[in-house]
């Protein structure tokens, strides 16, 4: 059974957070606009296994807002968070911006992460003179404009975005949407709009990323971030294996936790 609990940073900011299962930590970093209720069915199959730790980020679902929502900032809350948690060693899923996070928190953290799991991430989320693999920089623009508009109506278009090109029963999809989507408020403005510049910015292209063994998952249907991201990121991290998933989106956790839960369980164990 998932626990929601809740952690107070030094500086006063609370950070949320959930928990469940038992065994060697998993720590799981969720993408933009989202919060760690996305991982709700894939902590499920994972429960007998791992004890899995998902913070929600600065900003959004329950944890309080900072002053910044660069990479930098995102992982210096999770690292501190860390401290709090009994976590001395652990595997590290990060998922779209929470994969990018993920990477930023390996640097930081060494040895202590023993395995780092990255789903649908990728080293530079727009195009680029030299990077055909991510969004137009005006499609990042337009998600702002409709999220200073309307957060909810936002975040809820992004959510069914991430499956598209799926084999998924419409009323499935609204069921899971309300199911990931209802138990937190949207990201404060400052946190989503924060998220979408660090988006917009970051070009981890060229970065030295520590040696982890490390998985790559990404689904091959995925319109956010392209297969081709994932597949730049297994050929340049120094150990990683790359699974491309067939007829499958941006958030493969959740419309097949079960298929994803058996590639970790046998990567991680």
């Amino acid at each position: 059974m998932t626990v929601m609990r809740f952690c107070r940073l030094g500086d006063g900011r609370t950070v949320s957070y959930r928990e469940q299962g038992e065994g060697p930590t998993l720590v799981m970093l969720h993408g933009w606009g989202m919060s760690s209720s996305v991982f709700r069915q894939l902590m499920q199959p994972l429960a007998d296994s791992f004890r899995m730790l998902a913070p929600d980020l600065r900003g959004h679902g329950r944890s309080d807002p900072g002053p910044g929502y660069d990479l930098g900032y995102l992982a210096a809350d999770v690292e501190e968070w860390l401290g709090t948690v009994n976590a001395a060693e652990i595997y590290l899923l990060g998922w779209s911006l929470g994969g990018m996070v993920a990477l930023e928190l390996a640097e930081r953290l060494g040895a202590r992460v023993k395995k780092l799991v990255l789903v649908s991430t990728t080293p530079c989320f727009v195009k680029r003179d030299s990077w055909t693999a991510g969004q137009p920089a005006a499609q990042i623009k337009i998600l702002a404009r409709q999220f200073r508009r309307d957060p909810r109506g936002a975040l809820e278009g992004f959510f069914m975005q991430q499956f598209e090109g799926e084999d998924i029963d419409e009323t499935v999809l609204h069921a899971l949407k309300h199911e990931i989507l209802d138990p937190c408020p949207p990201p404060v403005k400052d946190a989503g709009l924060g998220g979408l510049d660090t988006l917009s910015n970051v070009d981890l292209r060229g970065s030295r990323w520590p040696s982890i063994p490390s998985l790559v998952m990404h689904g091959d249907c995925d319109t956010v971030i392209p297969a081709a991201a994932g597949r730049y990121l297994a050929l340049h991290l120094t150990d990683a294996q790359w699974v491309p998933l067939d007829r499958v989106g941006h958030a493969p956790f959740v419309s097949q936790p079960g298929r994803c839960a058996l590639v970790l369980k046998e990567f991680l164990t």
